[in-house]
């Protein structure tokens, strides 16, 4: 590497590079390496591992973008959901704590984490709000439902019972 053409009695300490392959080839080749190493030591969520032990952190990524992928299609999501939490590793026992993110495993365990992980990002998909009018419309489909085998009602009447003239579509009030 040459020091660039003095300036005003000056050296301009731009590194040159003695031939155009070098510059247009490898300087580029070490930034995208580099990238590389740096986008590779990052998991795209936080990990505690207090007692080291070993984890394939190539498979959890491969997981974590998988259930994204699933849940994306499956719910017709413009956009991969990105579940935000805490991989604990060394846990007293294994749990998803919704409450604070985490996916505590005792030891790494592939489909606990799948699980864990398909849990945290459908929480996280849906709002509060959304998950509240969806509770509400579970409960009263399941009050509108009725079993054939159902024996704690006293009625004997058939379900498929008219109104009440007064009531509904069956009304003679104009409407």
């Amino acid at each position: 590497m040459d020091v660039g053409p003095k300036q005003n009695g000056r050296h301009s300490w731009e590194l040159q590079p003695r031939c155009w392959i070098c510059g247009t080839l490898v300087y580029p080749a070490v930034m995208v390496l580099m990238l590389a190493h740096f986008a590779a030591a990052q998991t795209p969520f936080d990990v505690s591992n207090p007692k080291q032990q070993k984890w394939p952190q190539a498979e959890a990524e491969r997981i974590y973008f998988s259930t994204a992928r699933d849940l994306a299609a499956e719910f017709k999501l413009t956009q991969l959901p990105r579940a935000r939490f805490k991989l604990v590793l060394g846990a007293d026992q294994n749990s998803v704590d919704m409450n604070t993110r985490e996916l505590r495993l005792k030891q790494w365990d592939r489909y606990l984490y799948a699980e864990g992980v398909l849990r945290l990002s459908f929480d996280q998909i849906l709002s509060s709000d959304a998950k509240m009018r969806l509770a509400r419309r579970v409960v009263a489909e399941s009050d509108a439902t009725v079993h054939w085998y159902d024996t704690s009602s006293t009625s004997l009447d058939p379900w498929y019972e008219d109104p009440p003239a007064e009531h509904g579509w069956a009304s003679p009030r104009p409407r």
